[in-house]
């Protein structure tokens, strides 16, 4: 199948046409012209662990800071980096399935910091109330739609973004203080940081090679992706972002790349919209301000969502699992969160598609979902 595309984005031979995974490099096809949430006072960390763990530790050294609430449905990968600041975790429920968190019976006290999360650029800004604000101090993550209403306006007291999410950069996040609050010291890029992001950029740029028909093998890109996460991962010292970030961040659309996204999933929506076995999770507002960061399927049964999912992965379609809870860090997930996580899958609808790319999606999970009916 040709799947047509517009010039802005690279173009894809249909023998080389796959759908989902990590970015791949691309050049910015147009000069930003938009302010960023952060503003001129924001500091620029390797990745968005290493900003948070810096924010902790700085916390717990300037403000008392003891215990962090984080939410029950999050990535464990980043629990285990906070556990490792020795910060006391306690755990409140919530979910992408909930617009917002609901806090009643939590008993907060001074020393804490409440960790809010805008799920899957599902959610709009919503108020923590009075009484619980006057005890703790709150620190919002936007990795998902980093350029939400909610983001620019934000009254949170720090906020987090990983930028390589959401753009095609190897590295990277921002941490700022709407209220104007003091920062962590920056810091320089390590050397273990920048053999990793040499690692991911390079893969970035192969795989870009990959999908531009240029004769290089698939595994070339995939073995060098998964090695530079790995060493993200293993990295103990927090390090400052590579000067390649730094230097391309102001020149991508951002908006028009938003935009896109956000087109994306409403496509993908309207196909999947009167499917009885799976749900698409759809933003609390229909308007802008509030933009999907992809397409979050929710499958009737774990079951299906495997058979789906394996099928997928066969037509070189590649969603992602946001995020496994199986063997979760800390107490206090509940079963529902679990099943959630085992029943959902996570498309991809970023600038680098259009709406032919997301109707064939939609096409195949509509066949293989059918083909994977529960007796």
């Amino acid at each position: 199948m040709n799947i047509k595309r517009k010039e802005t984005i690279p173009q894809v031979l249909s023998s080389r046409w796959e759908q989902g995974s990590e970015l791949h490099w691309f050049s910015s096809w147009r000069s930003s012209n938009s302010s960023m949430p952060w503003g001129k006072h924001h500091c620029l960390f390797g990745n968005g662990r290493h900003a948070l763990k810096a924010l902790i530790d700085f916390g717990q050294t300037t403000r008392n800071w003891r215990r962090l609430w984080i939410p029950s449905y999050f990535c464990q990968t980043v629990v285990s980096s906070l556990l490792s600041t020795g910060i006391e975790i306690c755990t409140y429920i919530d979910s992408p399935g909930y617009y917002e968190p609901n806090f009643d019976n939590l008993e907060f006290k001074k020393g804490d910091i409440l960790f809010l999360v805008n799920y899957f650029g599902l959610r709009d800004k919503f108020f923590v109330d009075d009484t619980h604000r006057n005890l703790i101090e709150i620190v919002e993550d936007h990795t998902h739609d980093p350029w939400s209403d909610w983001a620019y306006t934000s009254s949170a007291d720090w906020c987090v973004v990983s930028l390589r999410k959401t753009l095609p950069v190897p590295d990277g996040a921002v941490l700022w203080s709407p209220v104007g609050h003091q920062l962590p010291s920056t810091v320089g890029i390590t050397s273990a940081h920048k053999v990793a992001v040499m690692e991911k950029f390079t893969a970035m740029v192969i795989k870009g090679l990959y999908l531009n028909n240029y004769s290089v093998m698939k595994e070339a890109f995939r073995n060098l992706a998964i090695s530079g996460e790995e060493k993200f991962d293993n990295q103990g010292m927090i390090s400052g972002a590579s000067e390649l970030t730094m230097n391309i961040l102001p020149t991508f659309p951002v908006k028009i790349w938003r935009e896109r996204r956000y087109l994306n999933h409403q496509t993908l929506s309207t196909v999947l919209a009167k499917l009885p076995w799976v749900e698409i999770l759809q933003p609390k507002s229909n308007k802008l301000s509030v933009c999907p960061f992809g397409a979050s399927l929710i499958f009737d049964s774990p079951e299906r969502q495997l058979r789906v999912r394996s099928l997928l992965i066969s037509s070189n379609v590649y969603p992602s699992i946001l995020w496994p809870l199986d063997q979760p860090r800390t107490e206090g997930i509940p079963p529902e969160n679990i099943d959630f996580s085992q029943r959902m899958l996570f498309l991809h609808c970023d600038m680098r598609y259009d709406k032919s790319d997301m109707e064939y999606i939609s096409n195949l999970i509509h066949r293989f979902g059918e083909q994977s009916k529960i007796s």
